[in-house]
């Protein structure tokens, strides 16, 4: 009697693993504990030119320079030495690790100025000063990164990016954007949205570049603004939400210079329907 006891209870917990819901709950496992590599992400900004970089501690590097009259996207990787290196730089930086205040010269510096975000103890934390100000070595380790990086291939199959940034309470946006925008907008709750995944991440790490693999996402991304009623055009909206008030941008990933010299060669974009216009 025992014997057989033992052998129906051998069969069940085997037809328990055959069932689709154990298959299910096993496959979801190693999603559940998977991590991002280590990131930071900087724009320098110097005359007539944006430089964005996004470099992971695994070596996996994104790079978006945006002039008046063109945009080109980089997307691969360089040696993992070279970014282990530039980690180094920045997490033994007194600028970024003390979180100096800002430099005051910033309002009349005219060489490269350097905004930059990097995990410090398990938090985010953005510094906006002068390139110069961050030392020779984080210098050093910085260009040998970007040369690195001009190296890797255009990308030509990226729709675009989202950004958000955080706006301050009391600036002066914010108070245009209270003056401005229709009343009765709601604030959106973290469970509305984290259904759309660009959006979401975009709102855990400001200024990052959030790539739009497609033009299906970017599509996803225009109807959410619409259904929410968010104030805004078509390449900018406004996202009021629990973790605070949020501007947020659409770029583009590529744009060329037209063939007479005279600009971009894409046209102005149109204000997408069910947008408020401001």
């Amino acid at each position: 009697m025992t014997l057989m006891r033992r052998t129906l209870a051998a069969a069940a917990f085997c037809a328990l693993l055959l069932t689709p819901a154990w298959r299910h709950a096993r496959a979801f496992r190693p999603y559940a504990v998977k991590t991002e590599a280590k990131t930071s992400w900087m724009t320098v900004s110097s005359k007539g030119q944006e430089y964005y970089m996004e470099v992971a501690a695994d070596g996996a590097v994104v790079t978006r320079v945006a002039t008046k009259s063109s945009i080109v996207t980089r997307r691969g990787a360089i040696k993992a030495q070279l970014a282990k290196d530039f980690f180094r730089e920045i997490e033994s930086s007194d600028m970024i690790t003390s979180q100096n205040p800002r430099d005051s010269t910033l309002l009349f510096y005219t060489g490269d100025k350097l905004k930059i975000s990097a995990y410090i103890s398990g938090e985010i934390r953005r510094i906006d000063a002068p390139l110069k100000n961050f030392g020779e070595a984080f210098s050093y380790a910085f260009n040998e990164v970007r040369k690195a990086a001009e190296k890797l291939p255009v990308e030509t199959g990226l729709t675009g990016f989202l950004t958000a940034e955080p706006m301050s309470e009391e600036g002066a946006e914010m108070q245009e954007y209270r003056a401005k925008a229709p009343k009765g907008i709601k604030t959106l709750e973290i469970y509305d949205i984290q259904k759309l995944k660009p959006l979401m991440k975009a709102i855990k790490q400001p200024y990052r570049l959030i790539p739009i693999e497609d033009e299906e996402s970017e599509k996803e991304t225009r109807a959410f603004v619409t259904i929410h009623g968010l104030y805004g055009l078509r390449k900018l909206f406004y996202l009021p939400s629990t973790r605070g008030m949020f501007r947020c941008q659409l770029l583009e990933a590529a744009r060329r210079p037209s063939a007479d010299g005279a600009g971009p060669g894409t046209g102005a974009a149109a204000k997408p329907s069910g947008a408020k216009k401001p």
